[in-house]
């Protein structure tokens, strides 16, 4: 049986390496292989988080007072530069991307042209150490064919993290929880935050997300649950279920979540 030509097309397109866009009709996928789906947006509702690992990166805007200030390091198909350019209007946001063909599919998921978003092709492991101004938040999500970067997992990057961020600001990793290297990333990023990590899950994915808090200091589960409250009506995303995770990972001593992978010694 021959291949249908639009499968052929898209097998050819995984096969340069390059990242690729498939239109699933409702919905656009950026993707650099056959088998994972680096962003999804859909296109009714363009600056909503249809993965479960963007929405649970979200939990940063219950774990400090104000967000104004943002930093990312991987672009991907922009969706969460886009929600937190909608739903955090007072925030100014500043984007690291590796790859010009990731930056020019773009305009495809709808990435807004804004003077609060600006959008840099560099390597996030030059661009942050040169930003000035420190940030409230840093995103890094930074996974690509090849897995994460060790430039930007390693112990003297996330060193530079802290130093880049506000007193009161929070670094978010996503990490992928089959990757061999968790433990040990993991650590790194608890040894430059002097503890004060927490990782939780994601919906319907392996992801693991990790929240660094550049004070040192975890907050107490009674404020977290009160920004819940308080915030919930301005998001689309599910803060309760965030808070609840964040609440499960505040219990544990390693500040995993439950049913999360363990560091293990030595790593």
């Amino acid at each position: 049986m021959s291949q249908s030509p639009s499968f052929a097309s898209l097998l050819a397109e995984s096969e340069t390496g390059q990242p690729f866009v498939y239109d699933e009709g409702d919905e656009l996928s950026l993707m650099f292989d056959l088998k994972t789906v680096q962003s999804r947006m859909n296109k009714q509702h363009p600056n909503e988080l249809i993965l479960g690992y963007t929405r649970s990166m979200l939990g940063f805007v219950l774990l400090q007072e104000d967000t104004h200030h943002i930093g990312m390091i991987g672009l991907g198909g922009g969706s969460l530069a886009k929600y937190c350019h909608h739903y955090l209007p007072t925030s100014q946001i500043a984007v690291a991307e590796i790859s010009a063909a990731v930056i020019a599919l773009a305009p495809q998921f709808a990435v807004p042209h804004s003077p609060r978003l600006q959008i840099s092709c560099a390597d996030g492991g030059d661009w942050l150490p040169e930003r000035h101004a420190p940030f409230d938040v840093l995103l890094i999500d930074a996974y690509g064919p090849n897995g994460m970067p060790e430039r930007l997992a390693s112990q003297t990057f996330f060193d530079t993290c802290r130093r880049q961020l506000r007193p009161d600001g929070v670094l978010v990793v996503n990490l992928w929880g089959s990757d061999p290297r968790f433990d040990s990333y993991y650590q790194r990023i608890r040894t430059s935050f002097h503890g004060a990590t927490l990782a939780i899950g994601a919906d319907h994915s392996a992801n693991r997300i990790v929240y660094a808090l550049a004070s040192g200091r975890l907050p107490a589960n009674r404020l977290l649950q009160s920004r819940c409250r308080e915030r919930s009506a301005a998001h689309s995303v599910d803060l309760a279920k965030l808070g609840q995770r964040l609440s499960r990972a505040l219990q544990r001593h390693d500040g995993l979540e439950p049913g999360l992978p363990g560091p293990r010694e030595g790593a």
